[in-house]
């Protein structure tokens, strides 16, 4: 990263803002090292939360806990405004910054308040009518199928839902489980790029490109790979990419993403008319008149962007998978304990699901919170009823061991009432 290139101080009309000169420090105190088991190197990045020493928070799936920058950020610009200067965030420096991290254009960004938000702007944007379908999955989260729900109820559409193996052994084998449910009315396709359930990388390159032979749209739940993956919008946001940066790109709560392929920004209606709605000159950006919304959390989501990538998003992801390794690789050494999800390393992200035999996930949870101060989740979606957990860059190699070590103590001797 080259820090002089960045975009960054001209947030707010110029002013001097403190958090890019922090984000710029730390750039430059890790220039160096970063390597996946670089413990020193990753004990500095854990030092920017706020995070308590006692807690191990293994939930960054749910939502992320923000580093100090970023809640420095949002205070900073909230105060400015308190103080009746100029509000405002760049909308330049904001999708520049987020193009440079994540790819894609500039031009494609839009800013709801979550994945959730996002997918109902593309379930409501997009013209379907009696007769068509729409195709998903029994992995999506309901932020993402609960709009395609309401959408064909109301327009008089089919919602069509297929299967996706628990224990994927392959990336043709996901991607034939998703395109065995198309039929000649398939309008839509929506998926998640990685599933919430298991953390499974959908192949979403290969399904964007039958998608295009047969005109079907895709529509993609990315709420997770951002902040996790060191990806590339271009190959893989399908025609649109709804995402959550508050989970693992640590941005502040209320930050959501959209992403609009380049055929789809003069093209998909709005949801929330304001003005210049209809002003196709503006592409995808006529969906962030939203009215006055509160724009310290695209400061902090700013911040959050800048501060990934500081520490490099190649390095973020070597961390997430190694941190995941070694709590995969612990689980399957516990007896009577049942590992969930995608066999190959290509299908893996930096979340790990699991069943221990004979004892309820809830039960396992409050166990561990009780005992440890540990934060996980429960998939009681589906009636699936596993844990799940997820750990990023602020976790170290002891909290998992100490965590594997609870949990295999439970599976061996039980839990006490």
């Amino acid at each position: 990263m080259t820090v002089d290139r960045r975009r960054f101080l001209t947030v707010l009309g110029g002013a001097s803002l403190a958090w890019p000169r922090t984000v710029a420090a730390l750039a430059q105190n890790l220039d160096a090292g970063g390597q996946a088991d670089d413990e020193l190197f990753w004990s500095v990045v854990r030092g920017q939360f706020l995070i308590p020493n006692d807690r191990i928070y293994l939930n960054n799936g749910t939502l992320g806990p923000s580093p100090r920058v970023v809640v420095d950020a949002v205070t900073e610009h909230t105060r400015r405004v308190a103080e009746t200067r100029p509000p405002g965030v760049s909308w330049d420096d904001l999708k520049a910054s987020l193009a440079d991290l994540l790819g894609g254009s500039a031009a494609g960004f839009v800013f709801p308040r979550n994945t959730t938000e996002a997918m109902n702007f593309i379930a409501n944007g997009v013209e379907i009518g009696p007769g068509d379908a729409v195709l998903s999955t029994d992995h999506e989260h309901v932020g993402g199928l609960e709009p395609w729900k309401l959408i064909t109820a109301r327009r008089g559409a089919r919602l069509d839902i297929v299967s996706l193996p628990h224990r994927a052994r392959s990336s043709d084998e996901l991607l034939e489980s998703v395109w065995r449910g198309v039929t000649p009315d398939t309008r839509v396709i929506c998926v998640s790029h990685m599933t919430f359930t298991t953390g499974t990388i959908l192949p979403i390159s290969a399904l964007a490109a039958r998608c295009d032979d047969r005109d079907i749209v895709l529509a993609v739940d990315g709420a997770h790979p951002p902040g996790m993956l060191d990806l590339d919008l271009d190959q893989v946001s399908g025609d649109m990419y709804a995402s959550s940066p508050h989970k693992w790109l640590l941005a502040p709560q209320g930050t959501g993403l959209l992403y609009l392929s380049a055929s789809w920004r003069e093209r998909l209606w709005p949801t929330l008319a304001s003005g210049g709605w209809d002003d196709l000159s503006l592409g995808a950006h006529r969906l962030n008149h939203l009215g006055t919304i509160d724009e310290s959390r695209l400061a902090g989501l700013l911040a959050a962007v800048e501060w990934a990538a500081a520490i490099r998003m190649s390095r973020v992801e070597a961390r997430v998978r190694y941190l995941r390794d070694m709590l995969e690789t612990g689980l399957r050494s516990i007896p009577n304990l049942d590992v969930v999800g995608a066999r190959e390393e290509e299908q893996k992200g930096g979340m790990v699901s699991f069943a221990l035999d004979g004892v309820e996930s809830s039960v396992l949870q409050r166990h561990l919170s009780r005992v440890a101060n540990v934060r996980t989740r429960v998939i009681g979606e589906y009636d699936y009823g596993w844990m799940r957990l997820s750990a990023h860059v602020y976790n170290s190699p002891e909290q998992i061991t100490r965590v594997l070590d609870l949990i295999d103590d439970a599976a061996r001797n039980g839990i006490p009432s």
